[in-house]
């Protein structure tokens, strides 16, 4: 799959991922006013997020093992690419900074970054700013999730290759059966 294709599928999810967070964590939240049990709902939700950007780029990574088009750098640059809306909402957000009115592009990026919420809403005063760490960990969530694809191309190689060296004892196993 080409680097812009698939940085594009790795938007998506993230969008998709944003919309279903934005649904269901602001009710987990509420539920308890214990800031131990909001921030283990945060780390939940940032750990799903990742979770499914691991699962996406690691299957990637590993397809393109199979078809000997693997480069270490192509799930870096894939994220980068997914990252580009955050990025764009994070210069806007800090562009319109010093006014004193409602800053629509740090809600917008609050609502991209949701799975971030947790963080934001304890280091409000240093929104947007602190989006800054999100942004920059997800093209290497997406890199090391990518190479990790080859790691498991390895073992299923591997995997084979001792299937494959015990199958003539194993053979020799069942003629003794047979007799």
């Amino acid at each position: 799959m080409g680097l812009i294709k698939q940085g594009l599928k790795l938007m998506g999810t993230h969008a998709i991922v944003s919309l279903i967070q934005f649904i269901f964590i602001p009710p987990l939240l509420s539920i308890f006013e214990n800031q131990i049990y909001q921030w283990l709902v945060g780390l939940v939700c940032i750990a799903m997020f990742w979770l499914i950007v691991y699962a996406d780029m690691s299957k990637v990574g590993l397809d393109d093992a199979k078809k000997d088009a693997f480069a270490q750098y192509k799930g870096f640059i894939a994220g980068l690419l997914a990252s580009i809306p955050s990025i764009i909402l994070y210069l806007l957000a800090i562009a319109m900074e010093p006014s004193g009115s409602v800053n629509w592009f740090e809600i917008a990026l609050r609502l991209w970054l949701i799975p971030y919420t947790k963080i934001f809403t304890t280091f409000d005063k240093m929104m947007p700013h602190i989006a800054i760490i999100p942004i920059a960990l997800f093209p290497m969530v997406a890199g090391i999730s990518y190479i990790d694809g080859l790691r498991k191309r390895k073992q299923i190689l591997k995997a084979i290759e001792n299937s494959e060296a015990t199958r003539a004892e194993r053979s020799k196993v069942n003629i003794s059966f047979q007799k």
